[in-house]
């Protein structure tokens, strides 16, 4: 009942301002939890509420912290398996307000030198910048390019993304993610599969979606919180990734405490031409 609700108030355009009311309603009633947290943890510094809502839909610090290193951990390991050398290029693309980035310098301090984080969102990119040294940020449009060369980065993760797009602008995201990605490297990325087909309330959206297409949910701004898209496993091997020369579900577990699927897909190696190898060359002719 709650979900055929949320779809109605989305079909009257009513969503952002109930939005902004529910944003208010969850600041009074994190208030003394947050000041708890923060008295337990000096040093630490939270997001802007407002940042935090609008990319998390709460203002728990606590569970920004719990649930973010949580998450981190789970990219940290795929990254780790799927790239298993030292001095990594890795971007967050969609970083936001640094929920997961934050924690990266530690998770990957043995194989990472350069730790990039991009967003469309220009206050979380400048608090980003602000709040955490060492680390670059940039901001990237609603649509491609990335201000990145080729072949960048040997990793690019990214929770929680391609979920908010339109069709169109996930295949425009994809194919530049594949560009800014070296020959072998890896693209991890979550979509709403299996787990969140209850979201769709209409008999038209859960036909599309059973039938392996792309289901999207609009009437909010493209990219926000309340902006669905869902992936069932087909669409994503076979439409989304398909630049890659091969994609896989992500190894995880229970306690990794992530519901959406995870994807690794990693970018073909070069092939002979683009490794300046005639055909002819080493086979001993």
């Amino acid at each position: 009942m709650k979900y055929e609700a949320l779809t109605l108030i989305r079909s009257l355009g009513v969503l952002r301002p109930l939005d902004a009311v529910a944003y208010l309603i969850e600041r009074l009633r994190v208030a003394g939890q947050n000041r708890e947290f923060l008295r337990d943890s000096p040093g630490f510094t939270p997001p802007p509420y407002d940042l935090a809502f609008d990319a998390f839909h709460h203002c728990n610090w606590r569970k920004y912290h719990d649930v973010g290193l949580c998450h981190a951990t789970v990219f940290a390991r795929l990254i780790r398996q799927s790239v298993p050398r030292s001095g990594l290029a890795i971007l967050e693309w969609g970083c936001g307000p640094g929920r997961l980035i934050r924690h990266m310098p530690e998770l990957l301090e043995d194989c990472v030198e350069s730790l990039v984080g991009s967003d469309y969102n220009p206050r979380s990119v400048e608090w980003c910048r602000a709040q955490f040294p060492g680390m670059d940020f940039v901001h990237n449009g609603a649509m491609p390019p990335l201000p990145f060369s080729d072949g960048h980065f040997d990793a690019v993760y990214c929770f929680s993304v391609f979920t908010h797009l339109s069709e169109a602008a996930q295949r425009a995201w994809a194919v530049e993610l594949h560009r800014v990605i070296k020959a072998g490297g890896v693209l991890i990325c979550t979509t709403h599969g299996d787990n969140y087909r209850y979201l769709l309330t209409s008999k038209k959206d859960r036909m599309r979606y059973d039938a392996g297409e792309i289901t999207v949910q609009a009437r909010y701004g493209e990219g926000k919180k309340w902006y669905f898209a869902f992936h069932p496993a087909h669409s994503v091997q076979h439409n989304l990734l398909r630049e890659f020369a091969e994609v896989r579900r992500g190894d995880i577990q229970e306690a990794d405490n992530l519901l959406q699927d995870v994807w690794v897909a990693r970018k073909a190696q070069e092939d002979s031409a683009e490794a300046g190898i005639r055909p002819d060359e080493g086979n001993g002719a």
